[in-house]
Order: structure tokens, then C-alpha cells, then sequence
């Protein structure tokens, strides 16, 4: 056999395979889709938005407040701060990393909060967060573990 024929058969299959979008890349399109459809969602103050994002299992641990489990109460409370804040927010994605049916985005946020409530003036918050995701039998994402806390020290008035 001629060996031209060999490595052009060769070459030819891996610019086939290289050209083929992988199954990995399309995971991460889906999790940037749900973090884009999430911050949507909290833009426009809409529980049922987000809710279509939550594992049935999720767990909320947010900054100065006791764990939320459970997809009945992560979405109460999502209603309780809808109720309470308008909200102007912005992800900004540092890093996905998908582990068998196991995945996490890790990045910062930005939002202005303006209390429906007690009035007074909007508040700028910078934080981080780090959103777990798990793969339901459709093969969509869902988010299973929600974490996000400031990026602004807290200043301690007790010392």
C-alpha cells in the first residue's frame, strides 16, 4: 500500500474528528445558557425563570443567612427577596469545569439592589460564586449547590 495514501487517509480523519463539535463542548454552551438564562431570570425579578434551573435537591448557601434546601424552600425564599429587592445583576464566568454528570461555574458578579421595602438608595455589591451543577436523564444541567458571597471585606465595628 502506498504510504501517501496511508497518511492522507490519517490526516484526513483527524481534521474529520477536530472538526466534530464534542460532546464537552456542547455541556459548556449548556451552562453558560443556563447562567445567562439565571441572571434573566433575577434581572426581571422571576422565581419561575430561575426555578427551571434548580435540582429538585438544590442547596443555597448564601453570605449571613442559614442554609436553603430543598427546591420548595430555595424557591420561597428566591419569592421573599423578589419581594423585597429589585435587582440589576451581572455574572461574569471565570472558569466551567464538567466531571462526568458533575460540573461547576466559578466566576463574579455585580448588582445594584434597591430595596422595595425601606426605600433608601440602591446598593453596589461586588462577590464571587460558584454554582455546582449535576446532570438530570435529559441531559440538561441543573444547579444542585448555590454559592456566592461579597468581594468587599466586612468590617468588624465589635474590635
Amino acid at each position: 500500500m502506498n504510504l501517501k495514501f496511508v497518511f492522507a487517509g490519517l490526516f484526513l480523519t483527524m481534521i474529520m474528528i477536530a472538526c466534530q463539535p464534542s460532546e464537552n463542548s456542547a455541556n459548556l454552551s449548556l451552562i453558560d445558557k443556563a447562567r445567562q438564562e439565571t441572571e434573566a431570570a433575577e434581572n426581571a425579578g422571576s422565581v419561575e425563570d430561575m426555578r427551571k434551573h434548580f435540582a429538585d435537591d438544590i442547596v443555597m448557601m448564601g453570605p449571613n443567612m442559614p442554609v436553603i434546601a430543598g427546591i420548595v424552600d430555595v424557591t420561597g425564599a428566591m419569592r421573599g427577596f423578589f419581594e423585597a429587592f429589585d435587582i440589576q445583576i451581572k455574572y461574569s464566568s471565570e472558569e466551567i469545569v464538567i466531571a462526568d454528570d458533575w460540573a461547576f461555574d466559578r466566576g463574579t458578579f455585580t448588582q445594584i439592589l434597591t430595596s422595595k421595602v425601606q426605600g433608601g438608595p440602591p446598593k453596589n455589591e461586588l462577590g464571587k460564586y460558584l454554582w455546582v451543577y449535576k446532570r438530570m436523564s435529559d441531559g440538561s444541567w441543573k444547579q444542585a449547590r448555590v454559592i456566592w458571597n461579597s468581594s468587599v471585606p466586612h468590617m468588624n465595628n465589635d474590635a
